[in-house]
């Protein structure tokens, strides 16, 4: 475990906590939980790529939304990276929510009384070091102290270097949100973790195959999402939709392209649509298994990556919509191709695995 707690005064807890900045909330708190729990496959602390890949975060949905600004939503991971990853590495996960924010904050502060920080939902928009408008209920950031005389919480989000100060109003705000995509009830992740992480082949393989069967659409939607708009079954009407796209949005279209851009590059996304968290996961399980037909796989992925990347590059900028729309047009087709190409590097490596 890590250092431990420093109480300077009843009533102040700070954990002593390994935060480094992330590309992705969920996978970056992962990350930081595991090396503050000195759980790791090797001398050094699990990246956030891998503790991405544990989770078995790949994943896609697409919907077009007329009635919302952008027109358009899309995300590129599962809706259970985070319970997954407990599941896959053997963290025994209690996820209380409720109404009362008293109990809410019971359960957190039991557990930094004890020296564990606390993972928990909130809402970017009530936290107010963030200082954004954009509603989103499922952020998820570390607790690792308190200090009730000040009336602060110290947190660990992804999204800052440091940990931050937020005000116990603000964070009782954040943490009982109405906003979208859905109420978040103070939800609580407690944790219990193991000795010693499960051994890790057969783990690598198991959060492989559940990427696997999410984007070939054999996990169930969540949310109550229609099929069509998941997985490679999403990306495809992704591909075929995109050409449309002057039509249906007509004078937002420019919307919809700026949205294209920030949920790609910008809405803790790793900065390639999670494809880069999945490559370096892929990557370092290679090296870890010196595992050739692994490395190929994350090499697939790489160069998804950089085409995710390139598409937002395309649709950036002020010019002309028509334009801009256009020259995007050839990344999407590749960028469905390369996500069919990537699902079968896994799939040939698992069928190399039980051959």
């Amino acid at each position: 475990m890590g250092s431990g707690a420093v109480a300077s005064a009843p009533g102040r807890v700070q954990i002593d906590y390994p935060h480094r900045r992330a590309g992705h909330c969920g996978s970056g708190s992962l990350r930081d939980l595991l090396e503050f729990h000195r759980l790791s496959y090797g001398e050094q602390p699990l990246s956030e790529g891998m503790a991405f890949g544990l989770g078995a975060g790949l994943g896609f949905a697409y919907v077009e939304l007329p009635e919302m600004d952008p027109p358009l939503y899309m995300v590129g991971r599962t809706a259970g990276l985070e319970r997954d990853c407990c599941e896959h590495l053997r963290i025994a996960v209690d996820r209380r929510t409720t109404d009362d924010a008293a109990e809410g904050w019971a359960w957190v502060r039991e557990r930094l009384d004890a020296s564990l920080p606390v993972m928990v939902n909130a809402d970017i928009a009530h936290l107010e070091y963030l200082r954004v408008r954009l509603q989103m209920t499922m952020h998820v950031i570390v607790l690792t102290g308190y200090d009730e005389q000040e009336g602060v919480a110290f947190v660990a989000d992804n999204d800052r270097d440091e940990i931050q100060r937020c005000s116990l109003e603000a964070l009782a705000r954040a943490r009982n949100s109405n906003g979208f995509p859905m109420p978040n009830r103070h939800s609580t992740w407690l944790m219990d973790f193991p000795a010693t992480l499960p051994d890790l082949e057969p783990t690598v393989a198991r959060a492989a195959a559940r990427a696997v069967a999410s984007m070939r659409g054999e996990v169930s939607a969540s949310l109550g999402a229609d099929p069509s708009t998941l997985g490679l079954a999403g990306v495809n009407g992704f591909a075929a939709g995109y050409p449309g796209w002057p039509e249906r949005f007509g004078d937002r279209l420019p919307r919809a392209l700026d949205g294209l851009r920030v949920f790609v590059v910008k809405a803790g996304t790793g900065g390639a649509m999670f494809r880069s968290l999945h490559a370096t996961f892929l990557r370092d399980s290679a090296r870890l298994l010196g595992d050739a037909s692994l490395a190929a796989a994350a090499a697939r992925y790489d160069t998804l990556s950089r085409e995710w990347i390139a598409l937002a590059g395309a649709v950036s900028g002020d010019g002309d919509p028509q334009q801009r729309h256009a020259a995007g047009a050839a990344h999407v087709q590749r960028i469905a191709a390369l996500e069919a190409a990537g699902v079968e590097a896994m799939e040939a490596w698992l069928a190399g695995r039980d051959g």
